[in-house]
């Protein structure tokens, strides 16, 4: 059994899921420094990036989510084919 190349659609949603994590985490870590500065929306600092700091997380993981399990499916259907073609 030959390894299933990996396509660009499979590489693009992989890499696009795992920046959405990343940019999500540091947007925790940040929101948890600047409210432990004294900066944070909670303190009445709602105003320039703290809004977005705040509810980037709250769309980017489930996005995040989305496409990995969009990932699950091209692949199972990617190997799907290869086994039928290799069947033949």
């Amino acid at each position: 059994m030959t390894p299933q190349p990996v396509s660009r659609l499979q590489r693009a949603l992989a890499f696009i899921a795992a920046g959405l994590v990343i940019l999500s985490l540091a947007c925790f870590f940040v929101l948890m420094i600047g409210t432990w500065l004294g900066a944070g929306p909670a303190q009445g600092s709602g105003e320039g990036i703290w809004p977005t700091v705040e509810l980037l997380p709250l769309a980017a993981l489930p996005l995040a989510f989305v496409l990995i399990i969009v990932l699950l499916v091209v692949s199972i259907v990617g190997r799907s084919r290869q086994n039928r073609k290799d069947a033949r």
